[in-house]
């Protein structure tokens, strides 16, 4: 059985030239040609048979009426029904019509267009030389209009031509222009019809799974719209594969079903196609009578159609069929058929390759000539050769010294360049170096200030130091002297109340003295436990003012563990910020919160005063804090506003 003829469908690239062209619309325009026009838009899909013949009515009265605009676009109407049904020199002559006419009116915005599918029709005649010139035109076009869509069509349709020529390649990179351009423009139609055609690819190269899988991407999409003429074809390629994997059972049902798509759309040339495939099919299956009413039914619209490479293939496929069922007289009848088609076939390529040579002589023949005149020529112009020669060396002399002028100009024009280049390179040099002298000196200054800062809080601590020595080993020795004097002159008296008053405030003024001698230069925070410390402190403040003070700790072990140094920072900052509390807050309640982190210590302090504005001037206080903060490298945040309290919140690197 002769081996099926492999057709490739790429009609999709056909509806391209279906989106509507934007014509200028005329104001005469009458209802009944609008409404042939949405008649033939509303079925072009799904009725072409309908479609063509309201485009048939709409050229009709657009020339009785002599509305030369809608006259062209009844014949691109025209042009493009016959590309989609396979009546493709139908196409030739309505496209060329609608071109002319366009050019006479001056009107290059729908040529583009025009082009595009009139390119369409000579790539499925096989024409492609014409098909890619006409292609060319289009893109050209579409650069003049700034018509994108009709160049990503363009790019769509060149790169079915190329898939044609198997260049699979090439096909593939003027399809991604083509996607580019759609998602640029936010045309899905167009994407999902690049998506068709890569999936045409893969088929070709025999990637038969993966086409599969975007064939049917596109037919879920198509159903949706109920775009019968795409859904046709896909099926057309979904039982091609099936046919070239040798599926035959399966490739027989989807031909079926296909055939009956296509019957309703009257695509006759696809029908043909169809056909041939069912019935090889079916004669690989052994059905040679349902093998023969295929190829006989495909032999009858292919004759009409003047379909030559498929009726050579049907009458040797036939004749073979026959020879099979023992009918040797049609077999032999088919065979003659199949053998004058090829010779028919061959004859025309012949005659294609005869009008080649033909031209080919011809060109030699005018070559010839033309040298013989040259030579002519050659010999009245000897005599002018002399004059000639001295002019061509009073040239030389010219161009060499305009062009040692224009060497001397260009050495010139680039040692200035290199000296401008190497001014300012020196220049951002010099600029370089300012900067980095101003960044050392703003660090030297950042050094000394924090220098100044330390020495000033070594400072403020040793003269605590002295300060609560003073106090602890001055005033608080005499006024333990004073108590026990006291209490022993306290003895000898008889009861009275005033005595039990002083012998109070003695006691009172001890226990003051030793708390401001601890808070001025606390003990060791290892030996007696920061968090211990810090609380009884707070509390102090608690028990001898209006304001209840909470504090919190977590995890109070591991804050203990923390080094002195930054103990002691820390309790000189809370001690700080109380004491503004005290001063400036008037709050009733306040609480300290210390969390320690993995990398930090955090510290909270938030009272319900009457709070401040932060763009106000701050006091010594939350300088003294600041810089504080500054030597660690700590940081601080105030939130305050007045009348709602203030809450400020401080981390301490623990490194």
């Amino acid at each position: 059985m002769t081996q099926p003829i492999k057709h490739i469908f790429l009609t999709l690239c056909l509806i391209l030239g279906v989106h509507t062209v934007s014509w200028s619309q005329l104001s005469d325009n009458t209802s009944s040609i609008d409404s042939l026009s949405q008649a033939y838009h509303y079925n072009v899909y799904t009725k072409p048979q309908l479609a063509k013949e309201a485009a048939l009515q709409w050229l009709e009265e657009s020339r009785a009426l002599k509305i030369e605009i809608q006259e062209v676009q009844a014949l691109y109407a025209l042009g493009n029904i016959s590309n989609i049904t396979g009546e493709y020199k139908n196409t030739l002559i309505y496209t060329n019509q609608a071109i002319t006419l366009l050019k006479k009116l001056n009107i290059e915005k729908g040529l583009a267009a025009c082009y595009n599918i009139l390119a369409t029709a000579y790539k499925n005649l096989g024409e492609y030389p014409k098909s890619i010139d006409s292609f060319m035109q289009c893109l050209e076009y579409s650069e003049k209009t700034s018509n994108k869509v009709q160049e990503a069509n363009a790019y769509q349709n060149i790169a079915t031509l190329y898939l044609l020529q198997k260049d699979y390649k090439k096909s593939a990179e003027n399809l991604d222009r083509a996607a580019d351009l759609y998602r640029e423009l936010g045309d899905d139609d167009g994407v999902l019809t690049t998506l068709f055609n890569f999936a045409n690819i893969l088929k070709e190269e025999g990637k038969y799974n993966q086409a599969r899988t975007h064939y049917k991407t596109v037919l879920g999409y198509r159903e949706k719209e109920g775009n019968k003429a795409v859904i046709a074809y896909v099926n057309i390629n979904l039982a091609q594969m099936l046919v070239q994997e040798e599926r035959c059972e399966e490739a027989v049902i989807a031909l079926r079903k296909t055939l009956v798509l296509l019957e309703s759309l009257q695509f006759n040339s696809d029908l043909v196609i169809v056909l041939n495939d069912l019935g090889l099919c079916e004669s690989k299956l052994g059905h040679r009578k349902e093998a023969i009413l295929a190829f006989e039914k495909a032999l009858k619209i292919g004759e009409n159609q003047s379909l030559l490479p498929y009726n050579s293939e049907i009458y040797k496929n036939l004749a073979q069929l026959y020879e099979a069922e023992g009918d040797y007289k049609n077999a032999l009848k088919f065979y003659q058929k199949g053998v004058i088609t090829a010779e028919e076939q061959n004859s025309l390529d012949k005659e294609k390759y005869v009008a080649k040579i033909q031209e080919g002589y011809e060109t030699q023949l005018k070559e010839a000539r033309i040298k013989l005149l040259e030579q002519d020529q050659k010999l009245n112009e000897a005599e002018l050769q002399k004059a000639e020669l001295t002019v061509k060396r009073q040239r030389l002399v010219r161009n060499v010294l305009i062009a040692g002028f224009i060497l001397v100009l260009i050495t010139l024009l680039i040692l200035r360049r290199s000296y401008v280049k190497r001014l300012r390179v020196q220049k951002e040099l010099s600029i370089q170096q300012e900067e980095n002298a101003k960044q050392k000196i703003s660090e030297m200054m950042k050094d000394h200030k924090l220098s100044v800062i330390e020495r000033y809080q070594e400072g403020q601590d040793e003269e605590r130091s002295r300060l609560a020595r003073e106090i602890h080993d001055g005033i608080g020795s005499d006024l333990a002297s004073i108590k026990i004097a006291f209490e022993h002159y306290a003895e000898q008296q008889s009861e009275n109340p005033q005595t039990k008053r002083i012998a109070t405030a003695i006691s009172n003024a001890c226990l003051d003295v030793r708390s401001l001698s601890h808070q001025l230069h606390p003990l060791s925070f290892s030996k007696i436990g920061f968090t211990s410390f810090l609380s009884d402190f707070i509390d102090q403040i608690s028990n001898k003012s209006d304001i209840k003070i909470q504090s919190y700790y977590f995890p109070e072990e591991e804050i203990d563990k923390l080094p002195e140094m930054l103990l002691a920072d820390a309790y000189r900052i809370i001690q700080e910020l109380i004491n503004n509390i005290l001063k400036h807050a008037a709050a009733t309640l306040a609480d300290v919160q210390l969390t320690k982190h993995e990398d930090h210590l955090n510290i909270v302090v938030n009272d319900d005063g009457k709070g401040f504005q932060n763009n106000k001037k701050q006091g010594i206080g939350l300088r003294n804090i600041k810089e504080r903060l500054q030597k660690v490298q700590g940081n601080l945040e105030i939130d305050s506003r007045p009348g709602h309290g203030t809450s400020i919140t401080i981390d301490i690197p623990i490194n």
